[in-house]
């Protein structure tokens, strides 16, 4: 359980709901929209007893309590939830298929009209060491137009180039961490020799890119390395095939620990709760309460995530993305007026924890609202595009005109 002090919660958010009191029936012989789901989260649960009731006995996540656990916190997960809500919400007009990663081909994707990946991209497959199960998948997103993979390629690209958007962001006046960007290879003697310049007591290098859970990752004193650099010449070597670096100062909060962030959720494109997570404490989650830093962060979250804009496309055509967290990363500084120094951490896609059992509302019932108005753009988009579908496109549209009739 989360280490938060008791206090009143707010009021939940009112999640829209996308049927209507009467629904438009569908005429026999059009099918139906069929949505692909990759799953494979055990460590993103929802609040206890939300499950859907026809949550199916295969997808259901066991060993996921105790010290002997597999994964965290129950056996109903977010993305099977919101991909059975979503389901629910309209049975007589979409199907969902749901897949884990190694499910994963052009032929499976080929038979849906849309594929929302929650978790199973390829960054995943090369963190569990699935190379050519990664090189399968990155043939699918590159080729998301014919695919119908959702996320866009290049979106997904930027997201985990995070040199890309934290240049992009630093030119828009976003705070972040003071960076070295390494674009062309780790240079350990050049690189120290900045670092030097810099001043910075401590530091830490990793890769720019697929960086993720700390892997890569080397730090230590400035005056260790340069009595020996040793260390970060074996570095060097080690992480020769990689191209990009940040370089950045250790940054700690005044009682020597690594700095707590606030993450912020967007969802179609609109902010809807934020979590406190502990630098340090991996039990240390809440939802951010009510106040001035939970404002101060909103908002820079909110700048970041215009910048996002710039770049989330579906079909070429500006589209809002479906899910976003923004880490807003705070330090306590008691000669700011608000107490503490904030800045731009991480921008995460849809693959990634939702945190939902710490959102004020039910994070599955939201996002089954958004899965089935993003499917019908994206679907629409597709359309317009000329891509090759599964089914008719006259049945297609017929379907499309129906759901949006109901979702106005």
């Amino acid at each position: 359980m989360a280490k938060a002090t008791p206090m009143k919660k707010p009021a939940a958010a009112k999640v829209k709901t996308t049927g209507s009191k009467k629904k438009t029936p569908v005429p026999k012989g059009l099918g139906k929209l069929r949505i692909g789901i990759v799953h494979g989260k055990t460590f993103d649960p929802v609040k206890v007893g939300t499950q859907p009731r026809n949550y199916p006995e295969k997808l259901k996540i066991k060993n996921n309590t105790g010290p002997n656990a597999s994964g965290w916190g129950g056996q109903f997960m977010a993305d099977v939830s919101t991909g059975l809500k979503m389901q629910n919400l309209h049975p007589d007009i979409i199907e969902v298929d749901f897949m884990r990663m190694d499910d994963i081909s052009k032929q499976r994707l080929a038979k849906n009209h849309l594929t929302f990946n929650f978790w199973g991209d390829m960054s995943i497959a090369i963190l569990e060491n699935k190379l050519g199960l990664a090189k399968k998948i990155m043939e699918v997103q590159k080729d998301c137009g014919n695919t119908h993979h959702y996320p866009d390629w290049k979106y997904y690209e930027w997201v985990l180039h995070k040199s890309q958007y934290m240049k992009q962001c630093i030119k828009a006046g976003i705070p972040m961490i003071p960076t070295i960007f390494v674009d062309n290879g780790f240079k350990a003697k050049a690189v120290l020799k900045q670092i030097q310049a810099k001043g910075w007591k401590q530091f830490l290098v990793k890769p720019a890119y697929l960086s993720f859970f700390g892997n890569g990752v080397i730090n230590g004193k400035t005056e260790d390395f340069v009595n020996d650099i040793t260390p970060l010449l074996e570095y060097e070597k080690e992480n020769k095939k990689q191209k990009e670096f940040l370089v950045q100062p250790y940054v700690l909060k005044p009682n020597g620990q690594v700095f707590d962030e606030i993450r912020n959720f967007f969802i179609e494109g609109e902010w809807q709760y934020s979590v406190f997570t502990h630098g340090t404490d991996y039990e240390g989650f809440w939802e951010q309460p009510p106040g001035a830093l939970k404002e101060a962060c909103k908002a820079l979250a909110i700048r970041a995530y215009n910048e996002v804009k710039k770049v989330a496309k579906w079909e070429g055509k500006p589209m809002d993305t479906l899910l976003n967290r923004i880490d807003i990363g705070i330090v306590p500084d008691k000669s700011l007026k608000l107490g503490y120094k904030i800045f731009v951490n991480e921008i995460e896609p849809q693959m990634t924890t939702w945190l939902g059992r710490y959102c004020p509302f039910e994070i599955a019932d939201k996002m089954a609202a958004a899965c089935v108005n993003q499917a019908s753009k994206a679907i629409r988009l597709s359309l317009d595009k000329g891509r090759k579908m599964p089914t008719k496109k006259e049945n297609i549209k017929q379907l499309l005109d129906i759901l949006d009739e109901r979702l106005a």
